[in-house]
């Protein structure tokens, strides 16, 4: 949910707190639960809280907290006053004060809902999701229209993963106000996780209207679109999430995923470019990108990003397949080697793996290394396949006919572009050229373009044959 809370706990969804806490706004408590009286505020009060409110509203707390000082409230220790001062002291950052101030309200007022939600927002703001959760669930028992505590509470319990509560956390927000910013958003991302899309694009459009300034209402409902397949509103969305909040990376790689799935490849690696220049960090961003680079055939920037991304994330074994074909391609045929073997080991349910690192120990030079390898691992690949047929070939190469019309009966189109590609290898390493070009051209045929051994076949052809 990208710490929604964490967003605008100091704006929108504590806004009646930081302006109005304790106020003759703030409906009274019921009877029974143990309470200070509330006097009711003479002019010069209602002046001064009206002056912190015009204040808050320009986005100046520092200045609302000098009409605060300065006005000289009556009953300055009456706690639904300190509430209020702890609420600006939140909004002006000044978090440690604003804490030492809660605390002492909360140890003669340990009910005090509107001091437990602030001191709860300050929990959250600290990583304590847990200590977090207990304050604002006690904010409810004492006062459970408290609509900002059923919000933030709903954050609270997503962020633990407890999904199904917070849905029931902020539609009991929703149910005491139905155009709450904060629960409408909150909603959204748990139908959003509940892949309820229709009804999640619904509560979004209500967030929007509500605040279309608010940059994560669009991107969250862009991303849902995208799983709606409304590509276009989706892109639209994730632009406008852009223009509102340029500097956030993560509206960029929003876009960058549509515009993939738009087979808008360039304007796809512009976005995660973009997203790279903001946190550089990110090591995923890089390899995406080089997945895109090499879509357009754009090999050697395929490579840097990869490269980069490994460099990073040593273990991150998705990359290894693309680097070996990468790496073949830059003839660096060890390491390409070193990379399919790898990609095999992390998932052995690619049966190719193993077979285009055998033929790039071959393509090296090194014809014992790739029959050791395969003697090693032939017991691992399925015996019924062509997978192992073509194992065994490279093992013993003998007469290729009877293999060939085994690729050319085969009905899948990917295993059959794959040992045709392998065939030609094998053919360019024995100096058989024109056969090594028409078993490339019967990869192509394949019409798999995103396959690696399409992509190398490709690749040899306008290398050596076009």
């Amino acid at each position: 949910m990208r710490g929604l809370i964490g967003a605008l706990a100091f704006g929108a969804l504590a806004f009646g707190v930081l302006l109005f806490a304790g106020c003759a706004t703030v409906p009274d408590r019921v009877e029974a639960e143990p309470e200070v009286a509330v006097p009711e505020l003479d002019e010069a009060e209602l002046e001064a809280y009206e002056s912190i409110s015009l204040y808050m509203s320009l986005g100046d707390p520092e200045a609302a907290i000098a009409a605060y000082e300065e006005a000289r409230l009556e009953q300055p220790d009456e706690p639904r006053t300190r509430v209020l001062l702890s609420g600006l002291l939140l909004a002006a950052g000044q978090f440690e004060a604003a804490a030492s101030l809660l605390d002492r309200v909360l140890s003669v007022d340990p009910d005090n809902a509107d001091a437990l939600f602030n001191r709860a927002l300050l929990l959250g703001y600290e990583g304590d999701v847990a200590r977090q959760t207990e304050l604002l669930q006690k904010a409810l028992q004492h006062d459970p229209e408290h609509v900002q505590a059923h919000a933030a509470l709903g954050e609270a319990l997503l962020q633990q993963g407890r999904v199904d509560d917070a849905r029931l956390a902020f539609e009991a927000g929703l149910e005491r106000d139905q155009n709450n910013f904060v629960a409408l958003v909150g909603l959204g991302n748990v139908l959003l996780r509940q892949d309820d899309h229709e009804e999640a694009e619904a509560v979004l459009n209500r967030a929007v209207e509500i605040d279309p300034q608010y940059s994560f209402a669009w991107s969250d409902r862009g991303r849902e679109r995208t799983r709606l397949l409304k590509l276009g509103d989706a892109e639209e969305d994730l632009s406008r999430a852009i223009a509102l909040q340029p500097d956030h990376s993560w509206h960029y790689v929003d876009r960058a995923r549509v515009r993939a799935e738009r087979r808008d490849f360039q304007g796809a690696i512009d976005d995660y470019s973009r997203a790279i220049e903001l946190d550089p960090d990110v090591f995923l961003n890089y390899a995406n990108r080089g997945r895109l680079h090499a879509s357009v055939r754009n090999f050697d920037k395929a490579y840097e990003d990869y490269r980069v991304a490994l460099e990073m994330r040593p273990d991150y074994h998705t990359a290894f397949g693309p680097m070996g074909m990468l790496t073949f391609m830059r003839e660096e045929y060890k390491q390409s080697a070193d990379y399919f073997r790898r990609a095999w080991h992390h998932d052995d349910r690619y049966h190719n793996y193993p077979l285009l690192a055998a033929l790039a120990l071959r393509k090296g030079g090194d014809e014992d290394g790739a029959r050791r390898y395969l003697n090693s691992i032939l017991g691992q690949l399925p015996r019924d396949t062509l997978y192992y047929d073509m194992a065994r070939f490279f093992i013993t190469p003998n007469v290729d006919s009877r293999l060939l019309r085994q690729i050319e009966q085969e009905d899948n189109r990917m295993i059959k572009a794959q040992m045709y590609f392998l065939m030609g290898g094998h053919y360019e390493l024995r100096d058989q050229q024109r056969l090594a070009r028409t078993v490339y051209l019967q990869v192509e045929e394949q019409k798999l373009p995103a396959l690696i051994e399409s992509q190398l076949a490709t690749w040899a052809l306008d290398q050596r044959y076009r």
